[in-house]
C-alpha cells in the first residue's frame, strides 16, 4: 500500500513539474485593484485538476490522496476542485449520462411531401412486417413529430402484438432514426417523464410497456395529459415548496404485448403487428447501418419547416363515423395527408381503423353484452341472476373469470352499471318478483355508449306484419295468468312494472317487441315507475 502511495505521489509531482509553462508576458506597472496573474504553479495545478476530473470515480479515489499531497493541499479541498471542474467537461458528477437530443439538420432542398410519405412508409415496411395501411399511419405519425409547435393533438402510437417476436422493438429502432428528438426507454418513472419533457420535449419511444404500464397509474395519467397541447402536471419544488408547472405535451410511441390500458388506447393510433411468416421477406435492421434512414429524417424536418403554418390552417374532412377523440387523434395526420395531396388523402383515410367494441372499456363492453342478451331472449326484463348467468356463459368475454379467476356476481354487475345511473329494481317474471333490470332503464345508456350498427340487433323477426308486430314474442307473464294482446301502439299514459296493459280493442295475439327495434319516443314499453306496490323505492331516485 505504501509503495502504491509513493508511486502515485512521485508520478503526480512529475506531472505537475512537466506541465507546459505559461507564456511569458512583459511585466506591466502595478495597478491598484488589479487581480494578480496566476503563478506558474497555479497553471500546473489547473491542468492536473482537469485531468483528475476526467477520471472515473474509482480511478480518482485511488489517486486523490497522493495528488493532494503532491499539490500540497488537503484531500477535501482537492475533491471540491475536481467536482467544480466536472460540469465544464460535460459531466455534472451524477449517475447516468446527460441527455443529448439535438434537432435534425433539415434537408438542403425543398421536399415533395407525397414522395416523402411514400418513402417513409416503404422504409418502415423494409424492416417490419405490417399492412400497407399501418405503414401509412406510421409515416404520417413520423412527420407529425416535427410539427408539435403547430398542432394541438399528438396521438399516441400504440404498437402492440399478441406475442413476442413480432417486430415491436424493431419498429421503435426504425423510429429512432426517423422522428424528431427520439428518446428510447424501456422503463420510466412519472417524474422522469415530465421533467424530461419540460427540459427537451423529446419524442418518447417506450418499449416493454406491458411490464410496468399496467400498475403505473401516475405515469399513465401523465402520458394521457401529453395528448393535448398545454398538458402539464403541478408539483412543488425547493425548500419553500413553490408550486411549478411541468409540461407533458410531447409525441409518444408505446410498444407492448397485449392491449394498452383503455385511457391510453383511446388517445392512440393502433399499429397491430403479427409474427413474420417464413415466406415474408424483410431486411434485418442493424443499428450500425442506418444511413438510408437519415436522409428521410432530414427531409421530414425540412418539409415540416416549410409547411408548418399551412398545416395549422387545415381543417380536414372527417370520414363518416369518426368522431370525438378518434377524430382528434386523426385530425393532424389527415391534415398532413391533405396538404401533400396526390393519393395520400385517400391512403390516410383508408388507414383509419374504425372504432368498435374491441377498443371499448369494460363497462361499455358490458352494456353491449347486456343488450345482446336482451335481444337473444326477446324479453323486456331479466332477473339479476339470469342476466349474470347469461353473461358468464359468453365465450371470448371476461365475465367467466372476472376477478381472480372467479365469475362475475350480481353485486359486481351492479357496481359496473352504477356509473351509468343504472341500479337493479324489482321486476315481475311470472309470479316471482326478483331484483333485476328492465330494458327501458338501460335504453338510454345503450343509445349513448354503444355504436348503433351491428351490436345488439335481433337476428331475425318472425312473421312481422304491417304494424311492426311480431307473432313470436313471449310475454314476461305466463298466458294462464294474464292474456297478451297484439296492439299497434304501446300505452304511454301510465306505467306498471307488473303486467303488460291490455288494449280491449286489439286483436288477440302477443305483444310487440319493445326493446331493440328503432322506435319513436312514444313507443317506449309500458314499464312502471320505481316505488310502486311491487318495487322497493331506490334511495337515489328513479332511473328513467
Amino acid at each position: 500500500m505504501t509503495n502504491d502511495f509513493e508511486r502515485n505521489f512521485l508520478e503526480a509531482r512529475r506531472r505537475v513539474a512537466s506541465q507546459p509553462r505559461a507564456p511569458d508576458k512583459p511585466r506591466e506597472p502595478a495597478k491598484t485593484g488589479r487581480k494578480p496573474q496566476p503563478s506558474q504553479s497555479a497553471w500546473a495545478h489547473d491542468a492536473e485538476i482537469s485531468r483528475l476530473a476526467k477520471l472515473s470515480r474509482l480511478d480518482y479515489d485511488h489517486e486523490r490522496k497522493a495528488v493532494a499531497k503532491a499539490l500540497n493541499i488537503r484531500a477535501p479541498t482537492l475533491d471540491q476542485l475536481v467536482e467544480g471542474s466536472r460540469p465544464k467537461l460535460g459531466d455534472d458528477g451524477g449517475q447516468g449520462r446527460k441527455l443529448d437530443l439535438p434537432d435534425r439538420e433539415p434537408w438542403l432542398r425543398p421536399v415533395a411531401g407525397a414522395a416523402l410519405l411514400s418513402d417513409l412508409a416503404a422504409a418502415v415496411r423494409q424492416h417490419v412486417v405490417m399492412t400497407n395501411h399501418a405503414a401509412d399511419a406510421v409515416a404520417l405519425w413520423v412527420v407529425h413529430s416535427y410539427l408539435l409547435d403547430h398542432i394541438d393533438i399528438s396521438p399516441r402510437l400504440a404498437i402492440t402484438s399478441p406475442e413476442k417476436q413480432c417486430g415491436k422493438t424493431t419498429l421503435l429502432d426504425v423510429l429512432v432514426c426517423l422522428v424528431r428528438r427520439p428518446l428510447s426507454t424501456a422503463n420510466a418513472t412519472a417524474s422522469a417523464i415530465f421533467r424530461t419533457i419540460e427540459m427537451v420535449r423529446p419524442t418518447l419511444l417506450i418499449d416493454e410497456g406491458d411490464t410496468f404500464l399496467g400498475v403505473a397509474e401516475e405515469l399513465r395519467g401523465i402520458l394521457n395529459s401529453g395528448h393535448r397541447r398545454g398538458g402539464a402536471v403541478l408539483r412543488t419544488v425547493g425548500d419553500h415548496h413553490e408550486p411549478r408547472l411541468f409540461a407533458t405535451w410531447s409525441a409518444c410511441a408505446i410498444a407492448m404485448i397485449g392491449r394498452l390500458p383503455a385511457t391510453l388506447l383511446d388517445r392512440s393510433i393502433a399499429i397491430e403487428l403479427q409474427r413474420r411468416l417464413a415466406t415474408e421477406r424483410i431486411e434485418p435492421f442493424r443499428l450500425d447501418r442506418t444511413g438510408h434512414l437519415d436522409p428521410l429524417a432530414r427531409m421530414a424536418a425540412r418539409w415540416a419547416s416549410d409547411y408548418c403554418d399551412r398545416v395549422r390552417n387545415i381543417d380536414p374532412e372527417m370520414p363518416s363515423g369518426l368522431h370525438n377523440r378518434a377524430a382528434d387523434n386523426w385530425r393532424p395526420l389527415l391534415a398532413i395527408a391533405d396538404l401533400v395531396g396526390g393519393e395520400w388523402p385517400e391512403r390516410a383515410r383508408a388507414a383509419i381503423r374504425s372504432p368498435g367494441t374491441e377498443d371499448d372499456t369494460t363497462r361499455v363492453m358490458l352494456l353491449a353484452d347486456i343488450r345482446s342478451v336482451f335481444a337473444g331472449r326477446t324479453i323486456d326484463r331479466l332477473p339479476s341472476a339470469d342476466l349474470v348467468e347469461a353473461l358468464v356463459a359468453m365465450e371470448d368475454r371476461p365475465w367467466a373469470e372476472w376477478r381472480q379467476g372467479k365469475p362475475l356476481t350480481q353485486n359486481g354487475l351492479a357496481r359496473l352499471l352504477k356509473p351509468f345511473g343504472i341500479t337493479p329494481t324489482t321486476v315481475r317474471v311470472g309470479t316471482a318478483t326478483p331484483r333485476g333490470y328492465a330494458f327501458a332503464h338501460l335504453a338510454d345508456a345503450f343509445e349513448r355508449y354503444i355504436p348503433p350498427e351491428g351490436v345488439g340487433k335481433p337476428q331475425h323477426r318472425n312473421k312481422c306484419d304491417e304494424t311492426d308486430t311480431s307473432c313470436s314474442f313471449q310475454g314476461a307473464t305466463r298466458e294462464d295468468e294474464v292474456a297478451d294482446r297484439k296492439c299497434k301502439k304501446f300505452n304511454t299514459d301510465g306505467f306498471c312494472c307488473t303486467v303488460a296493459e291490455q288494449d280491449p280493442h286489439a286483436q288477440e295475439g302477443p305483444l310487440d317487441i319493445p326493446y331493440f327495434l328503432p322506435r319513436a319516443p312514444d313507443r317506449a314499453p309500458a314499464l312502471g315507475p320505481l316505488g310502486d306496490s311491487l318495487d322497493d323505492r331506490d334511495p337515489e331516485g328513479p332511473h328513467d
